[in-house]
């Protein structure tokens, strides 16, 4: 339809007489006069809003005007939904004149969708667990409800292998510990209860009966009683240290199949159940775990109930969902900002974790938690969890009806959010218009989704690998001191969706470098640390407040994550050890070309890097603070070092000098 509207078809005359052209009537045949299909110019686009690049082929050229300031940043979406289809973009930049005209491509200028206040991908404050220690009207006296089975027997699926197979299921008896009204803990009989946490218990029926059941049933919906005595069910045991043969470690998990009748033994238990961790310990990550997977115990009682029973869930929106009713971030930090990091490595949509060879990927995870939270401020009523949970329909079907919105738009506007969020945390701004937990996410700083640099005046091609329904953000730049048109030239591919936001250079901004120092001398150092050399670039009167490592890896497990966060207003040209083992020395501060360049060493304890299987790459984040004590976030990633046998003693040659 829009490719027709570009043509128009006008024929003035049209009238002629039906008679055979033979010599005698050749005169009578009257002319008929027609005009070619005129392709009418696009109406010019306001580069103030978002503007789309529609294309019409795989192979397009557009041209882009460029002045002293001027910025833009590309927006590439891949749309096929296909489970890791891994797809290329490739771009050539070369100096071409005003006249020439886009090829097999049109802008026309896209609008944010419309809402009461623009959506943001971030929750607001976290709520945070204060532990009272007491359970509020919660004691067996008071529930005249009858005890519950003291000894039950629940089958588990622990191996690596199939899971229609009934050999990969163990069958553990558990001892009932303790209950309340609504709730009934079992424990391993591998464990004894005083093996437990301190508190453990009681902080978990607390959790549920004061806060966690009663938020998922006013939000999401209630659990179904699957088993008929009148409690839910949690499962304390040591096997979810050592899944899938030893293999992998959870925390907790629930599984749909359990609230299904017609499910046999062992594939289900026929229970309302929540299985634990038995290595768990009372506090804030307990609370957001609960409310996590009582939502899916939530949805798994909606979608599985007989009267009208529903299709199973897709991983990606049964996921994302039980991230929303997390009230804190010890759950969530360490995957958003793994998908910060490189937000085209990850897929959004997923149907099947499992069978996609992405189960339990940080940043898959750290995705759909973004997108939902995003979509679920896009409502002024508040009322998009309850509405997904019972909606009939699953996958982009069901987004597409929650929001209105087809879902390939959809997923631009939910880019474009993004980018603008890449873009204000480089940015030195009021504090009032960066909310604390954008910068401080539970335990982690964050800087926004990556955008790589493209300097068109140094680089004249680029490429970027972009997963399934997943985006990628590039910042074209020119150093040109004179205004110029330059011709993109896209060897793109079908299922390629591309947007441009224009952007001033802002002079405020920020940014970091971070690259390794090879030394000789001492020897004892190179066996000991890896030196890093950081250079941050920023505005006059400003400094560098904080400095934070991290490990990153879209399997490496949450403790090899934690950050270490280096605090260095203190700092000056002595060397500073901290806590972490990690030892920093301002260099230099020096101001170039209108910016305070900041210049830091550190030394990296090799023991810091021992251990970390499965890490992919290093992520430094600066903290600058004004003198108006507005802050901003650059950030910088390099490869995980390449590490040579430590040295255990000194050689004959080191021992004589």
């Amino acid at each position: 339809m829009l490719i027709a509207s570009l043509i128009s078809w006008e024929i003035l005359s049209t009238k002629s007489d039906f008679l055979p052209a033979t010599p005698r009537n050749r005169r009578a045949v009257r002319q008929v006069k027609a005009f070619k299909p005129v392709r009418r110019p696009p109406p010019p686009v306001d580069w103030k809003q978002p503007v789309s690049v529609t294309g019409l082929e795989n192979q397009l050229h557009f041209p882009l005007s460029f002045s002293p300031g001027a910025e833009y940043v590309l927006i590439v979406n891949n749309l096929d939904r296909s489970p890791r289809q891994t797809k290329t973009i490739v771009l050539t930049a070369d100096v071409t004149s005003d006249e020439q005209p886009a090829t097999n491509c049109y802008f026309e200028n896209t609008q944010d969708l419309v809402s009461g206040t623009r959506a943001c991908s971030f929750l607001n404050t976290p709520k945070h667990h204060h532990s009272s220690g007491t359970i509020d009207s919660v004691n067996e006296a008071s529930s005249d409800k009858e005890l519950q089975e003291p000894i039950r027997y629940f089958h588990l699926f622990v191996t690596d292998g199939d899971l229609s197979d009934r050999n990969q299921y163990t069958r553990l008896k558990a001892r009932l510990i303790e209950q309340s009204p609504r709730v009934a803990v079992y424990l391993d009989e591998q464990q004894k209860p005083e093996e437990l946490a301190s508190g453990l218990v009681s902080d978990l029926i607390s959790l549920l009966e004061n806060e966690v059941l009663d938020k998922i049933n006013r939000e999401c919906g209630p659990v179904r009683d699957i088993d008929g005595n009148g409690r839910f069910t949690i499962l304390l045991s040591p096997w979810l240290g050592k899944l899938q043969g030893g293999k992998t470690t959870i925390n907790g998990f629930v599984r749909p199949s359990d609230f299904r009748d017609n499910v046999a033994e062992p594939f289900s238990n026929h229970c309302d159940m929540l299985y634990l961790n038995s290595a768990l310990k009372p506090g804030q990550q307990l609370l957001d775990l609960l409310s996590h997977e009582v939502t899916h115990a939530a949805v798994s009682s909606i979608r599985t109930a007989r009267d009208h029973a529903l299709p199973d869930e897709e991983d990606w929106l049964n996921e994302g969902i039980a991230h929303l009713m997390e009230p804190g971030y010890t759950n969530r930090d360490y995957r958003i900002s793994e998908f910060y990091r490189s937000p085209e490595s990850y897929p959004l949509v997923v149907s099947d974790y499992y069978r996609a060879q992405l189960w339990r990927n940080h940043g898959c995870r750290g995705a759909v938690n973004l997108f939902l939270n995003w979509c679920n401020q896009l409502e002024s009523n508040r009322s998009f969890a309850k509405r997904f949970t019972h909606h009939q329909l699953t996958g982009t079907e069901k987004i597409e009806q929650l929001t209105s919105t087809p879902f390939p738009e959809l997923f631009r506007f939910w880019s474009l959010d993004l980018a603008r969020q890449s873009l204000s945390y480089n940015t030195l701004q009021a504090t009032s218009n960066i909310p604390e937990p954008l910068i401080y996410c539970g335990r982690f700083i964050l800087a926004g989704p990556a955008i790589h640099d493209w300097h068109l005046s140094h680089q004249n091609q680029t490429s970027l690998e972009i997963a399934s329904t997943a985006s990628g953000f590039l910042r074209l730049k020119s150093d040109s001191p004179l205004p110029e048109t330059r011709m993109i030239k896209v060897q793109g591919f079908p299922s390629m969706q591309l947007t441009l936001l224009k952007i001033k250079q802002p002079s405020q901004q920020v940014s970091l470098q971070a690259h390794y120092i090879s030394t000789e001398y001492p020897a004892e150092s190179i066996s000991e640390f890896v030196e890093v050399r950081l250079r941050c670039c920023h505005p006059i009167n400003s400094k560098v407040e904080l400095i934070s490592l991290e490990f990153n890896g879209a399997y490496l497990s949450q403790v090899a994550r934690q950050p270490h966060k280096l605090d260095t207003t203190p700092i000056t040209s002595a060397q500073i050890k901290q806590r972490s083992g990690l030892q920093i020395t301002k260099l230099d501060s020096l101001i170039q070309q209108g910016k305070q360049q900041t210049e830091f060493r550190v030394l990296l304890p090799r023991t810091n890097l021992d251990g970390k299987t499965g890490a992919e790459s290093l992520s430094w984040k600066a903290i600058v603070i004004s003198e108006a004590q507005d802050r901003s976030v650059a950030q910088a990633e390099m490869p995980f070092p390449s590490l040579t046998p430590r040295r255990l003693a000194k050689t004959i040659s080191d021992s004589a000098n």
